[in-house]
């Protein structure tokens, strides 16, 4: 073996890395926004206070949050078919859950699933 053939990557390396490269890429710049978006949602249902949920009942709560989505630029999602309000014995559980299909490539799909609850 000539040190000239030892040296460095293949083109066929290069061409794979390459490739895995740009499919991490790809895929962070489709899922990070969703992430970002979870993020707020859970912001959102984190900062509720105890009287907006306690006092009022479901569908004050609904408009409160489509007010708070809208302020945060969340036009993707609505407050009626994520979030769930459930009363049980003097508590309150709010949860919002829901779950987003982000294309990749052809018919290949990222599948992402959030949830958060709290209990007031």
């Amino acid at each position: 073996m000539t040190i000239r053939r030892e040296r460095g990557m293949s083109m066929m390396g290069m061409m794979f890395l390459l490739v895995t490269v740009i499919l991490v890429v790809t895929m962070a710049l489709r899922i990070v926004p969703h992430y970002m978006t979870n993020a707020t949602v859970n912001d959102l249902v984190d900062g509720l206070t105890p009287q907006e949920v306690q006092t009022g009942g479901r569908t004050q709560l609904m408009e409160t949050l489509e007010k708070r989505f809208k302020i945060n630029s969340i036009y993707d999602l609505d407050p009626k078919e994520i979030i769930h309000y459930e009363r049980d014995k003097g508590a309150v559980k709010v949860s919002a859950e829901y779950e987003v299909r982000e294309p990749l490539v052809g018919n290949a799909y990222i599948l992402l699933l959030f949830r958060h609850e709290r209990t007031f």
